[in-house]
């Protein structure tokens, strides 16, 4: 089991009525539902976290940030300071059970977004792949997090 630091990849919050479509015109794969997410070609994610807001984290998040406009109408720039964790190991589910009420099993998060408490803390957390969950909350408890994460690993 590991667990890693995602603190330092580029994100892009964006939320509007026009989000959708801008996000589309940047060459981006949509998820079709909120509280979805989808993986991009170039190992991006797209988290849809409601019905017009949306989380880009990797290099896809980079250029947006380049294509953005200040003043676009319909459009609103949300700025993402979050702490990332990746908890990564074939007991995973079993392991963020300990801190979080939730059943993380794969066949029942499958691609949602989930917006939940974990260690008592709001949290962002998508299952990825096997054993890989990556999860966000507000930077202000990134250490808190950390240390609780790193403690259900042992």
């Amino acid at each position: 089991m590991t667990l890693t630091t995602t603190h330092e990849l580029p994100r892009f919050g964006l939320k509007g009525k026009l989000a959708a479509e801008w996000l589309a015109t940047q060459g981006l794969q949509l998820p079709q539902q909120p509280n979805h997410w989808c993986a991009q070609d170039d190992g991006s994610r797209l988290l849809r976290l409601g019905r017009g807001e949306y989380l880009v984290e990797g290099d896809a998040a980079r250029r947006l940030a380049s294509a953005w406009q200040d003043g676009q109408v319909g459009l609103y720039r949300v700025p993402r300071y979050d702490a990332g964790f990746v908890l990564n190991g074939p007991d995973a589910a079993e392991r963020l059970s300990e801190i979080c009420a939730l059943d993380l099993r794969p066949a029942v998060v499958g691609e949602q977004v989930l917006m939940t408490l974990a260690a008592g803390i709001s949290v962002t957390l998508v299952y990825e792949a096997e054993g890989r969950y990556r999860l966000w909350c507000d930077a202000t408890y990134g250490a808190y997090m950390q240390a609780t994460l790193k403690q259900i690993l042992d």
